[in-house]
């Protein structure tokens, strides 16, 4: 991925803002009783603004995956191989870290409108979490990194509901330990079983 231009940054940071303001309101008031003049009076924006980023209340928390996948995409963006396991922990680890400093709330809301859309993004592949793991994987295995028989794409999906199951903990024990350090222990736990 390309650098973000301040702009394309801006915009993603503003969706962001709005979405973890209102997911507090829903949180406070309940989805059904926080208008969007609501959202926009706390945001400090206009309604202008506020439908120039999202159609409608929905779409805030449909929309949140695709956004934090941008910014985790920058983070990574200058990222420097060592070795196909520092490489997963690192991008595991960022992963955390940003849905750290995006807050467990977030997360929270997002978690729960995915089980309920009708498309799993998360579930996708074209991700860009997918893209950038999973030649890691494959160059990993020819480097003879990882045991002998390891599938590539088993091995990322099995890594994917691991760092899912982390953050979903992270979310039911509202934020109360370090993401990035548990993201990490966890993922590093999981890699030693496929690793040389």
């Amino acid at each position: 991925m390309k650098k973000l231009t301040p702009r394309q940054r801006q915009g993603i940071e503003t969706k962001l803002k709005i979405t973890k303001i209102a997911t507090d309101l829903f949180k406070l008031k309940g989805f059904n009783d926080v208008t969007i003049r609501d959202i926009c009076q706390s945001s400090s924006i206009s309604v202008g603004t506020f439908y120039h980023h999202f159609k409608s209340k929905d779409e805030i928390i449909n929309t949140a995956h695709y956004q934090i996948d941008l910014l985790w995409e920058e983070r990574i963006s200058n990222f420097e191989s060592k070795n196909p396991k520092e490489d997963i922990l690192f991008m595991f680890e960022e992963a955390g870290s940003l849905l750290q400093n995006l807050g467990w709330e977030l997360a929270t809301q997002s978690y729960k409108q995915l089980i309920t859309a009708k498309t799993k993004y998360t579930l996708e592949t074209d991700r860009p979490i997918y893209k950038k793991i999973l030649p890691i994987i494959v160059s990993g295995l020819k480097e003879k990194k990882f045991l002998s028989g390891t599938d590539a794409l088993e091995l990322m999906e099995t890594l994917m509901r691991c760092s899912r199951g982390v953050v979903f903990d992270w979310c039911l024990r509202e934020g109360s330990y370090n993401l990035k350090e548990q993201m990490r222990s966890d993922i590093l736990l999981m890699l030693n079983n496929y690793c040389l």
